[in-house]
């Protein structure tokens, strides 16, 4: 699974308290599912409900949502897309621990990933996650503070990993 750790990788790009404190952000799947259609090859979805805790949060929660919500355009694009999705796609709750932070809950439910399996021999096969439905713009860069700060830029987390940030 790739998304968990895309996701890890975005929170981390975009606010440098999950660098120091890496501990405060937890992502873990409720609900997880295996889908087949019941063909020959291997071939499977992951659908799942994503939960996102994070804890002791000094910061605004808009300054998680918009990657977040970044993210989730480019990687999964029908949450935004289906009426019957929108409504319940992403919840959230937070806990006030006082004036300076708060523990956060973010729901995210409907997530999935496809895996094609390919048999390349008589003794392998090959596994490789499918792209997700192509979204209208090739690229969406968030920026806080003046466009000073890039919190987010689907050309380099929309891989396995996130790259360094680069200069266009």
């Amino acid at each position: 699974m790739k998304k968990l750790n895309q996701l890890r990788n975005v929170f981390e790009q975009s606010d440098p308290f999950f660098i120091e404190n890496p501990d405060k952000l937890q992502l873990f799947i409720e609900d997880g599912k295996i889908l087949r259609t019941g063909t020959e090859n291997l071939s499977f979805e992951f659908e799942y409900n994503l939960n996102i805790i994070i804890t002791d949060y000094p910061n605004d929660i808009a300054q998680l949502t918009v990657p977040l919500l970044a993210y989730l355009q480019i990687n999964q694009p029908e949450l935004f897309q289906h009426p019957n999705l929108r409504d319940k796609a992403i919840r959230f709750l937070p806990d006030f621990n006082n004036n300076n932070t708060a523990d956060i809950l973010f729901e995210i439910n409907a997530m999935t990933e496809r895996v094609v399996v390919k048999q390349q021999d008589e003794h392998n096969v090959i596994i490789d996650y499918k792209p997700e439905p192509t979204w209208f713009k090739s690229r969406l860069r968030v920026y806080f503070e003046n466009e000073q700060n890039l919190i987010f830029d689907s050309q380099i987390t929309i891989n396995d990993e996130v790259a360094p940030n680069g200069n266009d």
